[in-house]
């Protein structure tokens, strides 16, 4: 099963985004991998749209990120795509610092993720969930 949106590089697309996979984790039974699979989108979208926003100069490309979701008898994952080629980088921050953490985030929800670049056309974010370790919990 795979489905994709598209947003725009803007405020609203982790919310827009997140509606995305609760609705299509309903449509495809698999509810029990909501809430991180929520939290992981949202912070990879969080991401793709500071990326593509700068790798536009200051324009903010309409259809700049774009969400894929796939799942089969063994995964769910996550795929964020973004306009910018720079690999994310997992930050260092204070423990007060309201920012920073998205991607040490994604690791902890996540079985695995990694970055695929695509020096024309940007990269792919993506994560995967186990579906049999969601089955367990």
């Amino acid at each position: 099963m795979t489905e994709c949106a598209g947003f725009g590089a803007a405020n609203t697309s982790p919310a827009a985004a997140r509606a995305f996979v609760r609705r299509t984790l309903r449509a495809w039974g698999l509810t029990g991998l909501a809430e991180n699979a929520e939290l992981i989108v949202s912070e990879l979208v969080t991401n793709a749209v500071k990326a593509a926003y700068r790798a536009d100069q200051g324009r903010a490309d309409p259809h700049a990120v774009n969400v894929e979701l796939h799942a089969d008898e063994k995964a769910l994952r996550i795929a964020v795509h973004d306009t910018n080629t720079n690999r994310p980088v997992p930050q260092v921050v204070d423990e007060d610092a309201e920012g920073g953490r998205g991607l040490l985030i994604v690791e902890v929800c996540s079985a695995r993720w990694d970055v695929v670049l695509n020096p024309a056309h940007g990269k792919t974010v993506w994560a995967e969930l186990d579906l049999c370790a969601a089955e367990m919990a």
